[in-house]
């Protein structure tokens, strides 16, 4: 009896053990299948990368690296293999960066998409797809870190040479300059200080003045208005005037001619007069003298008979 039972247990137990791996075997045949294999190669550092390194693609967990080690054709690069499922988008665009991992500092191999076509990568064991590697978040840091280094370096000594002895006794020099120009500056301004605050009182009184000028003319504007009616009657009063000139003129032009020719008479008839008497005072006693006797009269006498006798 009791062997018997021991032979059903045995038979029991490996008819379960039976069902059970025909159904691993069964769930394996169904799942993804195997994963695929990539490969990277590059001459950058993949410090913290190892195998069963995780690799990530869009902050899920795809695969694993399988393999790190050293190209046997160049001892400059690194080969990485990892392998990932195969429901995993991986393209003609995919690359790879090596990205820490939250606050353990553990690294992780994350596949993103770049520019670049879309269609499958395909790959096999043989003959591994290679995806390129580029520098992650930190590299591209500590890069940027290097070259901000580099200039800082180049400043420094940029500000080195500038501030050599005879730099420095120059900024000295127009240190003191400025010292001084401020001090005039100073001085200029207690100077202006009291005019400045005098200015309120004389932009009051030019407000003043001005208004002032303003009333002045339009006192000056009304005088004008006022002026123009008088000038206008005086303009009249002279035009009459000169009517009644040019009227005389024409009236009176006539006689005054007759009259100024019988003066200019009168005055040659006095002149002849006066001559005569300043010649012959005697006239005015006995009168005028008598003409000499003309020939044939009593008394001529010719001037060639008494010549000849």
């Amino acid at each position: 009896m009791e062997n018997r039972a021991h032979a059903v247990i045995a038979v029991c137990f490996l008819a379960v053990f039976t069902v059970a791996g025909v159904l691993i075997f069964l769930w394996l045949s169904s799942g993804p299948g195997e994963p695929r294999l990539y490969r990277i190669v590059t001459d950058e550092s993949v410090g913290g990368l190892a195998p069963q390194t995780q690799v990530q693609f869009k902050g899920l967990e795809v695969g694993h690296v399988t393999d790190v080690r050293f190209d046997p054709r160049d001892r400059a690069r690194v080969i990485v293999d990892f392998r990932v499922r195969r429901d995993t988008y991986v393209t003609h665009a995919t690359y790879a960066v090596v990205s820490m991992q939250g606050l353990t500092g553990g690294k992780t191999l994350e596949l993103k998409l770049g520019e670049g076509s879309r269609a499958p990568l395909a790959t096999d064991d043989e003959h591994p797809a290679l995806i390129p590697l580029r520098k992650g978040l930190l590299d591209q840091l500590e890069a940027s870190a290097q070259k901000d280094m580099a200039d800082i370096h180049d400043i420094l000594a940029s500000t080195k040479q500038l501030l050599d002895a005879d730099n420095r006794a120059h900024l000295g020099a127009t240190i003191r300059q400025l010292d001084a120009a401020t001090a005039k500056l100073d001085a200029i301004e207690a100077q202006l200080l009291p005019a400045a605050k005098q200015m309120p009182a004389l932009l009051k009184s030019a407000q003043q003045s001005l208004d002032q000028s303003h009333a002045l003319l339009a006192n000056a504007n009304r005088v004008a208005q006022a002026a123009r009616e008088p000038v206008r009657k005086a303009g009249q009063v002279e035009d009459t005037i000169r009517h009644l000139g040019n009227k005389l003129d024409r009236q009176t032009a006539p006689d005054f001619d007759a009259l100024s020719a019988s003066l200019t008479r009168t005055s040659r008839l006095l002149e002849q007069l006066i001559r005569e008497l300043k010649a012959k005072p005697q006239s005015l006693i006995f009168g005028p003298p008598q003409p000499p006797p003309g020939p044939g009269e009593p008394g001529f006498h010719d001037k060639k008979d008494n010549g000849n006798e």
